[in-house]
């Protein structure tokens, strides 16, 4: 969380720094954040890093990797936003987004894994995935020609999903026996509050770079955590509508469930380069 703030602080100095380098003078038309309506698709090229801990009743707390769970770490997914701006100091945000990582292993030997015990020539798959879907209020704080800086916030529902599922074979037929030997499956889905810092720079009128750090809860019911992501973006015109964005996304997960019998923790880490289609009027 402080790399994220310290992160924060860096992104908002830049931009306003930078802006005080160009005057009124140097624009020539309008910046591209100042489109009333901003249309998003695309996806990230993903590398992840996770942890699974799980603790049953007396037995110690066992965790899992992604190395040992034979999960890909290297995986593709979606991104959608849409943008609409009210006026030069107000506008709406609302984006959906996946983070996911799939795999499967024979185990070579027993795993013992919460109390349940996957034994050697199971196929073990395992499945984590995150989805968010955010609306938001933002607030312009700062505003030149060239630059701006918004803050907001607003609700997200945050769907996050992790399983074991193991299979055996029997005299060559494939048996599921994910009843007997799943040893983690969890789901959270509820609209909960989150906070959001967002930055632009127009360098020219088709050439801008942006900057988004974000905070969203992950705290309800037997839940707790939070779900925290930088993504740094450069924006570039191909004509007055269409455009076409690259960057980069750090995203931390951090979850945990307490239950009367068990308890899981879930220390997620997603990064890599994302490319955008944008078109914005």
């Amino acid at each position: 969380m402080a790399t994220i703030c310290r992160l924060s602080i860096v992104l908002a100095s830049c931009i306003a720094c930078a802006s005080t380098c160009v005057t009124a003078a140097d624009s020539t038309g309008e910046a591209i954040f100042d489109n009333k309506h901003v249309f998003m698709a695309g996806g990230y090229w993903q590398e992840a890093q996770a942890e699974i801990r799980e603790t049953r009743g007396s037995l110690p707390r066992v965790g899992l990797n992604l190395a040992t769970l034979g999960v890909d770490e290297d995986d593709g997914t979606w991104y959608l936003e849409y943008r609409y701006r009210f006026n030069d100091r107000w506008s709406f945000v609302g984006a959906g987004q996946r983070y996911t990582s799939n795999g499967a292993i024979g185990l070579e030997r027993d795993i013992n894994f919460a109390g349940v015990v996957f034994p050697a020539g199971v196929s073990l798959n395992t499945r984590i995935r995150v989805d968010t879907y955010f609306a938001d209020l933002m607030y312009r704080v700062y505003r030149t020609p060239r630059a701006a800086v918004a803050i907001g916030g607003g609700l997200h529902i945050f769907n996050f999903d992790a399983s074991l599922l193991g299979q055996t074979s029997i005299q060559n037929r494939l048996v599921d026996r994910s009843r007997e030997i799943i040893a983690s499956s969890s789901t959270l889905l509820a609209p909960l509050p989150n906070l959001r810092l967002q930055g632009y720079y127009a360098i020219t009128d088709h050439w801008a770079i942006a900057g988004n750090v974000g905070w969203m809860s992950a705290n309800v019911d037997e839940w707790d955590g939070s779900f925290r992501y930088m993504h740094l973006r450069t924006h570039l015109k191909i004509n007055k509508y269409v455009g076409i964005a690259l960057g980069y996304q750090l995203t931390d997960v951090d979850v945990s469930r307490e239950r009367r019998t068990a308890s899981s923790e879930y220390d997620i880490k997603f990064s890599g380069p994302s490319l955008m289609l944008t078109v914005a009027f």
